[in-house]
């Protein structure tokens, strides 16, 4: 019996020793030892300076805006035929993968949401539509998760594959098709396409639309801050990014528009007054100070993959950080890197040579890096290495058995280039620069 207990005393701790060195209970360094405060990058001097020149600001604000209620003036939709749609269904049919009790979903769980798809008549359903509450843009028209593996990783817990966007209050959207039971809708997003609770939105008319596209706007620069209508009703709550119709504005408050729906699910407009430390006339000037600004408001914000839990992910955040300066994102990382502005390939370069670059050539708040499934916000220098803001789930790490894992960082952070490389079991691969792809100036060329 005492032998026994001495092998197993003697396997604990060669497993703590391989599994849960004290390096593996830490934060990774650069998350401790940089500030995680924008403004302790900000020189005085470089406060009001602009980033963006107001002609060119201005022609990319009116680019969002047409962009961003252009499903409004579509007569079709722009997205997936029947069979794409159909091909999702089979996809997870051949892997059903596990539900939120960690359990396997039956074989019979996606075709029965593929019976309530009824997409042989797709589309059926063109109606222009608002969105009264956050909701989220799915895959298939189920708010349970489809999990590949029960355990949490990148395979895992937590990334729901049927998550594709969370889709804030208020905003424009197309129906496209509805479900056999009509509780879910097929709609799309100036940014995404996916099936959302019909609940969440309300049909427009052509006297809404004209009145909500009234040509000023006004921008959330602070998430989850109530919203009341004017009889003191509360209405939303806000997200950064989130763009309203201008009424009026005073020195210190915005009356802006609010969607809500009436008995029949038609969209109505109500009026509501936000502090302007919430709600900003579209677009805010792009000086270093607003843009370090906006940046804090995301610090320590937890990881949300797709938006799950009204949080964001890497490209939600690059996305809604620049919405306020009326700069229009795709909402996929390798879109943003890949379609917006002047794209500079690193892919092919040393470490030491992709950092030279970026430094040389990026421009702060105003530059994106990609590598591929993840995009970083540029933000400047420290002692002569480059800065980086992103939204992270975590880093490569590999045991001593060859099995690999995630050193869990799960929130937004300042980080350098090389986050974790202080970590013994760190994957070499996993280094964040090692595969750093490219890099994109959103500024228009001079």
């Amino acid at each position: 019996m005492k032998i026994k207990f001495s092998y197993f005393i003697l396997a604990l701790f060669l497993v703590s020793c391989c599994l849960k060195s004290p390096d593996y209970l830490k934060e990774v360094k650069d998350v401790t030892d940089l500030s995680q405060n924008h403004l302790s990058y900000l020189q005085d001097k470089y406060k009001e300076k602009l980033l963006l020149q107001k002609e060119a600001q201005t022609k990319m604000n009116n680019d969002y805006n047409k962009i961003y209620f252009s499903v409004w003036h579509n007569l079709k939709p722009a997205h997936s035929s029947q069979e794409k749609l159909s091909l999702i269904f089979n996809n997870f049919s051949m892997s059903p993968g596990y539900g939120e009790n960690k359990r396997k979903h039956s074989a019979s769980w996606v075709k029965k949401l593929q019976q309530n798809a009824f997409l042989e008549n797709y589309p059926n359903a063109l109606q222009y539509a608002i969105t009264t509450r956050q909701t989220n843009l799915r895959a298939m028209p189920t708010n349970n998760p489809h999990f590949y593996k029960p355990g949490g990783d990148s395979s895992g817990w937590p990334f729901d594959n049927l998550q594709i966007s969370s889709v804030p209050a208020n905003t424009p959207v197309l129906f496209c098709h509805l479900s056999a039971d009509k509780s879910w809708a097929l709609v799309e997003t100036s940014f995404a396409f996916g099936w959302i609770p019909v609940e969440d939105c309300a049909r427009v008319d052509e006297n809404f639309i004209k009145t909500w596209e009234s040509g000023h706007y006004a921008v959330a620069i602070r998430d989850r801050i109530p919203v009341f209508d004017t009889d003191g009703n509360f209405s939303l709550r806000t997200y950064i990014g989130q763009v309203f119709p201008l009424v009026k504005e005073t020195t210190d408050n915005m009356e802006i528009f609010i969607a809500s729906a009436n008995e029949k699910n038609n969209a109505i407009i109500k009026k509501g007054v936000m502090s302007r430390q919430v709600v900003v006339p579209k677009p805010l000037p792009f000086t270093y100070l607003n843009a370090v600004t906006v940046a804090n408001e995301f610090i320590d914000e937890p990881y949300g993959w797709g938006g799950l839990y009204g949080n964001r992910d890497c490209s939600a955040m690059t996305r809604d950080f620049l919405a306020p300066f009326g700069i229009w994102l795709p909402r996929h990382s390798a879109d943003q890197a890949k379609k917006m502005g002047t794209y500079i390939d690193l892919l092919n370069l040393e470490p030491e040579q992709k950092e030279k670059v970026i430094l040389d050539q990026g421009i702060p708040y105003l530059s994106l890096l990609w590598r591929k499934g993840h995009i970083m916000l540029y933000i400047g220098d420290e002692n002569g290495q480059a800065l980086i803001f992103h939204n992270v789930w975590g880093l490569r790490t590999i045991d001593c058995d060859g099995k690999e894992g995630r050193k869990i960082i799960g929130k937004a952070v300042i980080t350098t280039l090389h986050p974790g490389k202080e970590l013994d079991y760190l994957d070499p691969e996993g280094l964040l620069i090692k595969h750093l792809s490219g890099l994109t100036i959103l500024a228009p060329e001079k």
